[in-house]
């Protein structure tokens, strides 16, 4: 059998420098986020990156990992990272060293540097992602069931970036940004996935799980004042007794809402209110169980994967991905970052 192996192709405004700089390549690395922007960097060993070849902010490379014969003779694949915005650029020595770092949100667009004052009125949350989109020529793919509504949006030295993870995260939605695309979704959906991997605890370099207190509640309670009815509303929900907690936190959220209210009726309202506190409390109450592990590296491992933990007790259990570190330094290994499944 062939001896398996992984590499590492770069290319560098629109160039294909991975002959060239792969005499000098220390390591590099891919970071796959569920819910920011990805992020990529390569460290180059030599003195040329400061004299002969000048990197500047704002130039786009694109990062592919690859493997052959990995898990057998005949399994090649490729993990296509993406492209990214050099934002970060160090020099170090002795020995000269050079690490230069990406982003998959454009640098170049504004989305996240500049400052805009904007005011919408009787607006979805898809429609300002839209003209967001837009307006810095990207695309936007937009998985939720539920349409947001908002009465009034105010943007007030906010960027584009800024303003977008702030209003989808009081709906309980998850933004993400990439070099084309703007991604709006409900990680409900993706928890709800058959599981696709299972990961057995005596197989893993390492791990780490921690079990959150701080922002675990056992209620989400939802005003609103609705101008047509002429009267507030109110919707809870409470999440079942949690199997970590010898007791309940006795924490409630609170949360007085402005937006638009789906329904003709009270009845619809408050059903409407009930099922948006369902969606808040998962929100804060998503980071309960956390576990971070180490495996040997695999081009398959995605953040927004559901995977199956087993020999950690009663820690064992469906989970989802939320990063995922490719890093090649004379090894190629993931560091996985997951959640485990709520069940409400």
């Amino acid at each position: 059998m062939r001896a398996r192996r992984s590499y590492v192709k770069i290319t560098y405004e629109g160039k294909d420098i991975t002959g060239e700089v792969t005499p000098y390549l220390q390591s590099a690395s891919y970071t796959d986020n569920l819910d920011k922007g990805d992020s990529a960097t390569f460290n180059l060993m030599g003195d040329k990156w400061i004299n002969e070849w000048a990197v500047l902010k704002g130039d786009k490379f694109e990062l592919e990992i690859g493997v052959i014969n990995w898990k057998g003779e005949g399994d090649n694949r490729i993990l296509k990272c993406g492209t990214f915005t050099v934002d970060d650029i160090s020099f170090s020595g002795v020995p000269d060293k050079v690490s230069i770092s990406g982003t998959s949100v454009d640098i170049n667009k504004g989305l996240k540097s500049v400052s805009r004052d904007s005011t919408w009125e009787n607006v979805s949350l898809r429609k300002i992602a839209q003209e967001i989109a837009d307006r810095n020529s990207m695309n936007l793919f937009y998985d939720c069931d539920t349409e947001f509504l908002f009465d009034k949006v105010d943007q007030v030295k906010e960027s584009d970036t800024q303003l977008l993870y702030r209003i989808s995260k009081e709906q309980g939605a998850t933004l993400k940004i990439t070099d084309l695309q703007i991604i709006i979704f409900d990680e409900e959906k993706y928890e709800k996935v058959e599981s696709v991997l299972t990961f057995l605890k005596p197989n893993l370099m390492n791990y780490e799980i921690k079990c959150d207190d701080f922002e675990i509640y056992d209620c989400c309670e939802i005003t609103y004042y609705d101008p047509e009815l002429g009267e507030s509303l109110k919707g809870s929900f409470e999440a079942p007794a949690s199997e970590f907690y010898k007791v309940k936190t006795g924490k409630i959220l609170y949360k007085n809402i402005d937006t638009g209210v789906t329904g003709g009726t009270k009845e619809e309202k408050e059903k409407f209110l009930r099922e948006r506190a369902r969606k808040l409390l998962r929100s804060k109450n998503k980071h309960e169980t956390e576990i971070k592990f180490k495996d040997m590296g695999d081009v398959s491992y995605l953040a927004g994967m559901t995977i199956t933990l087993n020999g950690f007790g009663r820690y064992s259990g469906v989970y989802l991905i939320t990063s995922v570190e490719h890093s090649l330094d004379g090894a190629y290994q993931c560091s996985i970052s997951a959640r485990r499944r709520i069940d409400f």
